[in-house]
């Protein structure tokens, strides 16, 4: 990428470029431009803005003085495919690369709300060549209780157990600590069950594709739209699946719209985008790339993109996909995801996290308790609460792991980077995730920051790599150091 011209009288070298991946339509740049201007023009900081036509976009250049006369002068490009931001500070390291990145996050936030102003909503449709066209009664009770468990952080299993532990205690007194890893093992036993059945319907070898009828409508109409086709959402979506898939045609544009038409134009999407997936195609890949029998793989119906896999083994493995992860993700990323959660089936992760979160509870009550009790209720909930945070820094090991194995077996690290970047943005709206943060190692989530993942990933070279698990280990340990110095992970 060519630089641009350095604005002002100082003559700068830009020494960092950055990148926002978000695509514009060539009849947008030049109101992106002016809303972005419209924004920077109220920091008092700001001065020397100006705007000029490109070939194919638009160049903006700022400059920008500190409360302590350092300088920082700012160009950005905006283009079709991807904004471009320049910086030249003076003195040359006057701005700290956290700074950089805040100023990066900052632009992309001021960009992305201009398209939320702007967008259109999304309504999605999805089908299955043999699905039941009605769903099914949905579990309820402690079902879709032990279910969302399963599905979440194992944070919250630890925590009913341990509430159903102090309501047990009254009853099986020394012998409840066994009772409660006895229930613990048999949810986790089950856990695949439990997780099948949150799913919509199952993916199959006659049932192996997944089709998705995204409706976008100007944000105005999209509340009329809930409220009027939203109650007959199943009724639209039978006659749309009776005139296509049903009869061994494609999903299309036209049944769609004749469908939504037959409620009311104000269901009439602006545009609809019709995606399919054959999802079966990439387990099965996947399972004779891990060497194992496909699991049961289950669909969601939600937006927020996620997988998550369970089963004490191979045989006993639930693979479940959100409408969500496979609407946002080309299908390479979807294969990178999945082969995230292939690690944990083939290593028995599951099962690995009951061991010892078994065995540090048992040797908790049994040998530190009375112990620890003579020091008083703080130093026993000191005890439990560093007990967990060492618990879940662990689990970070095998979800770096599954990182790597799935770098390893689809042998390209990016594709997985690329698709945890798409994951941090939909849930953070900018790249805020990228921030260096050491209390993102420090959290009770089994997840390393994904920061981390993210970098790594990137720069990750495969020939390294000879045992995935003590990579991880080394990984996440220079991570964790690295986070308090607040640097980057050093390249893999």
């Amino acid at each position: 990428m060519e630089y641009p011209n350095a604005s002002g009288t100082a003559a700068h070298t830009w020494s960092r470029t950055s990148t926002i991946e978000i695509q514009i339509d060539p009849a947008q740049i030049e109101p992106v431009a002016n809303h972005v201007m419209s924004v920077l023009e109220r920091n008092p900081y700001l001065s020397q803005l100006t705007k000029s036509p490109e070939p194919g976009g638009v160049l903006l250049q700022y400059r920008l003085i500190a409360t302590d006369g350092s300088i920082l002068d700012v160009a950005v490009r905006l283009t079709p495919e991807r904004i471009y931001i320049f910086y030249a500070p003076y003195p040359i390291n006057s701005v700290s690369e956290n700074d950089l990145l805040g100023l990066d996050m900052e632009f992309e936030t001021i960009v992305r709300t201009y398209f939320q102003e702007q967008s259109s909503s999304s309504l999605y449709l999805v089908f299955s060549p043999k699905m039941n066209i009605v769903p099914g009664a949905k579990e309820k009770g402690i079902k879709k209780l032990l279910a969302s468990v399963v599905f979440g952080n194992m944070l919250y299993l630890f925590i009913i157990i341990l509430f159903f532990g102090m309501v047990l205690y009254q009853f099986f007194l020394e012998y409840t600590p066994l009772l409660l890893v006895a229930m613990q093992f048999i949810i986790v036993f089950f856990a695949n069950s439990l997780i099948a059945a949150r799913g919509e319907f199952e993916i199959t070898p006659k049932n192996h594709s997944i089709h998705i009828a995204e409706l976008r409508m100007k944000r105005s109409e999209f509340d009329q739209v809930m409220k009027i086709c939203m109650p007959r959402i199943s009724e639209i979506k039978k006659k749309i699946y009776d005139s296509t898939l049903a009869v061994g045609m494609p999903l299309d544009e036209k049944s769609v719209v004749s469908a939504l038409n037959e409620h009311g134009a104000v269901c009439t999407p602006q545009s609809v985008r019709i995606k399919v997936v054959n999802i079966y195609n990439i387990i099965s890949d996947l399972s004779h790339r891990f060497g194992f029998k496909e699991p049961r793989t289950m669909l969601l119906n939600v937006l927020p993109p996620n997988a998550a896999a369970t089963g004490v083994s191979p045989k006993r493995a639930t693979v479940l996909i959100t409408t969500g992860l496979i609407a946002t993700m080309e299908e390479p990323e979807i294969k990178a995801v999945l082969a995230h959660e292939f690690s944990h089936i083939k290593a028995r992760d599951p099962l690995i996290l009951l061991a010892l979160a078994t065995t540090e509870y048992l040797v908790r009550v049994y040998l530190l308790w009375p112990f620890l009790l003579q020091f008083g209720l703080i130093i026993d909930l000191a005890y439990l609460f560093l007990s967990f945070t060492l618990l879940f820094f662990v689990a970070k090991f095998l979800e770096a792991r599954a990182d790597l194995d799935a770098a390893v077996s689809i042998g390209n690290p990016r594709l997985l980077a690329s698709s945890l970047r798409k994951l941090g943005l939909w849930k953070y709206q900018s790249r805020v995730f990228e921030i260096v943060n050491v209390g993102e190692w420090l959290k009770w989530d089994p997840h390393p920051p994904l920061y981390y993942r993210i970098k790594t990933l990137e720069s990750l070279d495969l020939s390294k790599v000879r045992h995935t698990f003590i990579a991880a280990i080394k990984g996440c340990l220079r991570g964790f150091i690295n986070s308090l110095r607040g640097k980057y992970p050093e390249p893999g």
